[in-house]
Formats: C-alpha cells, structure tokens, sequence
C-alpha cells in the first residue's frame, strides 16, 4: 500500500506552485538548450561533412590531372609531384582506376590498407560512407565514384554523375576517422552541458518561483489569521502585484459577506432568544401567580386562556422557523400548480371578511391572470400580508389586493392606507424579528411574517419590495415568474 505522501508526491494536481513552475521552467530551459544544441551539432556535421566532401573531390581531381599528365608522356608539375609524396606520406588518401571488366588499371601505393572499405564502394558515381567496426578503434571513410572518358591513351577526363562511354571509373577514398573523433568529443561536452544546464536552470526556477510566489505566502498568513472577531479585517489596501489585488479584492467582498451574514446571524440569534423569552416568561408568570394560593374554576380557566394564547404564538414562531430553515437550506420542495389569480383573491377577502368588517375595513381585490405555482405557500405569504395590512390599517381604512402582468411577470400587490413605515426603516422589514417602531409590534405578531413573504416569493424565482409613505399607507409588491424555473 502506498502512503499519503508517496501518492501525494505521484499525482501532479497536488504539487506546490513552487515545484510546477519550477518544473515548467526547468523543462522550457532544457527544452531550449536541447533544440539550440542539436541545431548546432547539426551544422557542425554538415560542415564536417562537406569539408571531407570538399577535400575528397579536390584530391580526386588533383590525381586526375596528374594522370593527364602521364597519359600525354608529360611529367607531372612540381607541384603535383610534391602532392604525390605528401598523400603517400598522409595514409588518408586513395585513389584507383578501374575499368569496365573490373580491372585495376592503376592505384596508389596505398590502396591495400583500404580494400575493406573499397569492399563497400557503390557502383553507381557519389559519396558513400562507412565505418570499418571490425577494428578498434573504429574507423571511418567516404568513397567517391566518378566516370572516366578515355578515348585514347593521350587523354582522361571525369564526366561528372553519369558513366561515360567507356565504363571507366576512379575511386577515391578519404579516412576521416579523426573528424568522427571530434563529432564523439564534442557530443560528449554538450551532453555534460545541457545536463548542467538543466540542473541549473531548475535550481534557478525553484529560487525565482520562491521569490516570485512570496507575496501568495504572506496572503495566506494574513488570511490565516483571520477569525470571527477579525472579520472587518481587509487586504486589498495592501501593496500586493496585480495579480494579487484581484485574489485580495475578491477576499474583502468575502469577508464583507461574511461579516455581513455573522453580524445578521448574531442579531437573529439574540432576537431568537428575545422573542422566546416573551411567551416563555408570560407562561411561567400565569402559572407561578394561579399557583401561589387557591383559585376559583374563573380564575383557573382565564390563565389557561393564557397558556394557550402564548403556546400558539411559540407555535407560530416555531413554524415559521422551520419554513425559513427548509427554504434557506433548499429543502423546501414546490408543488407547481397554475393557480388563477382571481380565485385566491376571492377566497382571501372571503376569509378575512369578518375580521375586516369587526375593524370597519373595506378589503377589495381587481385584477387577474395565472401564474405557474405552488398554491399553499402563495395563500399563506398572501395571507401573511393581507394579516399584516389589517393589523396596522385603522377604523374605516382600506386594504386593496390587485394583480398585472408584465411581460413574463405578475405582480401582486397588497395596499393599505394605514400607519405607513419611516424611509429608514423600509430596507430591513423583511429581515427576521425586524419591526420598525413600537406602533407596528403587537402580542399576535411573532416577527416573521414578512421574512416568510419574502423566503416565499424566492423559492419562486421572484423578489418582493415595499413602499410607504408614514400616514398614508404601504404597498407590498410581489413580482413572479409565470413560469418558474
């Protein structure tokens, strides 16, 4: 079995962005070495190659003359005389003329150290090359064959690529084993190069990326001590790269949400706690105070009266909550349905016809239309604002239902011309446990109403928005998708 680190240390997607830029760099180097390398031992063969080439022609050539000179009975210059005597001396040079049949019309002295390789002569003209590995050191040589004219005993003369007439041919041979020996020396020293190369250039690209990723290193510490009493901490005002300032941007935005979303929790949590408290307390006080001396069958059931008015507002509130934990944590389900609007305006006034009537309230409904959804989370955030209307309108107010489409929207709204709600105070009514003044709180309200409105319309794809204007009125508006995703 392999351990963690070993498998760590085998897949690639775990490496540091140390070691991958140090690898990439090292590779663009070794790669680059490498291709400046081979570029160069190519030209160095080629000119190797056409240098013996080069001087295997020329050699040739000069034996041609010289024969010339002997098949018109005329001695050779001094010049070619004093050639001969070196090439005898040189041992790198041969030369021989053979005839059609394969006769050996004439040769250099030396040509026996050559039959091997002159084994190998092609018989067509050009170079060929070959390496004599039965010896060591090994040896290598390049043979070229050319045609010969000879129409007479007075002249010879090469024809170039293609045979001539007679079928007359010189070979000559060149020994450039010492040229080979230098190719081998000097693959040898660029191979050591290019290895150092290599090596250094990874040490140098581990060094650059160290340096290069310190300030991701120095981000990380400050991120790591971030904790839920550093939350208002910031980095973007830091003199980060550029690259950075996006990361450090980015982080702050997250911070803020995340502050954002602690202070609202910690709110929440307090105001949990606050509103519990309230029944919790009133519970405890009704029935520490009937039980304190003996009471009458009245008394008794007035604070049972109590009991139960205060355990069905904990009831309430405990529903509320867990709608809103379902919906927040996507476990709320839609049971999609297309639901007439009219319908469910006519059932709601129907409703809230006697509370309306007791307050002197007129409740009126116009408009229509259909929309795609689910029908019992729609009555009850209706419902919840059409309660909340009817708690703060006063004596002889009005409270108006409407719906309109707008293009693929309906808006449903729910007016009153009751208290109304300060400008300040209208961003934070749908927040949980939020009332805006002492006006608009009651012992029936558990302060999540609008928040459940407003979780509501989310779990549609729509949004809901309120305006108010203090002594006039507010109008909750809220805006579905006939169509919801």
């Amino acid at each position: 079995m392999y351990s963690k680190s070993a498998i760590d240390l085998l897949d690639a997607r775990r490496w540091s962005l140390t070691a991958r830029m140090s690898l990439f760099f090292g590779l663009a180097v070794a790669v680059t070495v490498l291709g400046v390398s081979i570029m160069m031992y190519a030209e160095l063969v080629k000119q190797l190659h056409d240098k013996e080439e080069n001087t295997l022609r020329d050699n040739l050539q000069i034996q041609r003359d010289v024969l010339e000179h002997l098949a018109r009975k005329q001695k050779p210059s001094q010049w070619q005389h004093e050639w001969g005597e070196y090439q005898e001396d040189y041992q790198k040079f041969g030369w021989q003329l053979v005839a059609p049949d394969g006769q050996v019309l004439a040769a250099s002295p030396n040509m026996g150290r050559f039959r091997a390789a002159l084994a190998h002569a092609g018989g067509e003209p050009g170079f060929v090359r070959w390496a004599d590995r039965a010896r060591a050191p090994v040896r290598y040589f390049v043979l070229l064959t050319v045609a010969v004219d000879t129409p007479g005993p007075e002249a010879l003369e090469l024809r170039g690529p293609a045979l001539g007439p007679s079928g007359t041919v010189m070979r000559g041979i060149l020994d450039v084993s010492e040229d080979q020996h230098v190719l081998k020396a000097y693959r040898a020293r660029l191979s050591g190069v290019i290895a150092l190369a290599i090596v250094l250039s990874a040490g140098a690209g581990w060094v650059l990326a160290r340096r290069g990723l310190a300030p991701v290193r120095a981000i990380s510490r400050e991120i790591g001590r971030i904790n839920a009493e550093k939350l208002h901490a910031r980095f973007s005002s830091e003199a980060w790269p550029s690259d950075l300032r996006v990361l450090a941007s980015t982080f702050d935005d997250m911070l803020a949400r995340l502050e954002a979303s602690f202070d609202q929790l910690t709110r929440f949590s307090s105001d949990l706690a606050h509103e519990f408290r309230s029944p919790i307390n009133n519970l405890v006080a009704a029935a520490s105070v009937t039980l304190a001396r003996a009471r009458d069958p009245v008394e008794y059931q007035n604070t049972l009266e109590i009991v139960v008015e205060e355990g069905q507002r904990l009831s309430r509130m405990v529903s509320s909550m867990l709608f809103l934990a379902r919906a927040d944590n996507a476990g709320q389900h839609l049971q999609l349905e297309r639901v007439a609007l009219a319908d469910e305006f006519r059932r709601l006034v129907d409703f809230y016809e006697i509370a309306a009537e007791e307050q002197s309230i007129d409740v009126t409904a116009s408009g229509d239309g259909e929309l795609v959804a689910d029908p019992m989370l729609l009555r009850r955030a209706l419902s919840n604002l059409l309660a909340n209307a009817l708690r703060y309108t006063p004596h002889g107010g009005t409270v108006r239902l409407s719906a309109a489409r707008e293009r693929d929207t309906i808006v449903i709204a729910v007016s009153d011309d009751g208290v109304g709600i300060p400008a300040e105070h209208l961003p934070f009514v749908f927040d949980r446990f939020y009332r805006a003044d002492a006006a608009r709180s009651s012992a029936d309200s558990t302060g999540l109403g609008l928040a459940v409105v407003r979780s509501i319309v989310e779990l549609h794809g729509g949004s809901a928005s309120v305006a108010s204007v203090v002594g006039q009125g507010s109008t909750f508006t809220l805006r579905f998708p006939i169509k919801p995703a």
